[in-house]
């Protein structure tokens, strides 16, 4: 008896010492729509996945290494984009295997713009170091027509 009482306090105490999950989120905020509501962060290290009948849905889900083209018009000129390092701490390459001009915005997770600027020769590089961590989208233009979007990830070191 004394051995199965030694145990469960035993058990009790290494319980108490265990913490759960923590995360240090960047931002977040709720989405309100006809379909219900959304609450998001971002910078979550955990995650979990629905699945309905029109989609599916990863709550939580943050990936450093996201180089996504989105939306749904057309490319102007398929030709390779490359922006690199993502994450990044300081500065960003962009490199367009075209030498005609392009430009950039780059917006925050709010959508505000927190730089723009040419892209000559094909490349360019995007001082990073006094903007927040967090999570951002850079658009790359070719004329007035949205060439591609890239989400990049902003670190703190």
């Amino acid at each position: 008896m004394r051995c199965r009482v030694s145990i469960f306090i035993l058990f009790l105490a290494i319980t108490n010492l265990l913490t759960a999950q923590e995360s240090i989120n960047s931002g977040g905020g709720s989405a309100t729509g006809s379909g219900g509501v959304v609450t998001f962060t971002t910078g979550q290290s955990t995650f979990t996945v629905a699945d309905g009948a029109r989609g599916s849905s990863s709550a939580g889900v943050q990936q450093a290494y996201v180089i996504t083209q989105t939306g749904t018009a057309p490319l102007v000129y398929d030709y390779p984009i490359k922006v690199y390092p993502n994450p990044t701490a300081h500065l960003l390459q962009i490199d367009i295997g075209h030498t005609a001009e392009h430009r950039y915005e780059l917006l925050d997770a709010t959508g505000k713009r927190v730089q723009t600027g040419n892209i000559k020769n094909g490349k360019a590089t995007l001082n990073m170091a006094e903007t927040a961590p967090g999570n951002y989208r850079l658009i790359i233009f070719y004329k007035k027509d949205v060439q591609r979007t890239f989400n990049i990830l902003k670190n703190s070191m």
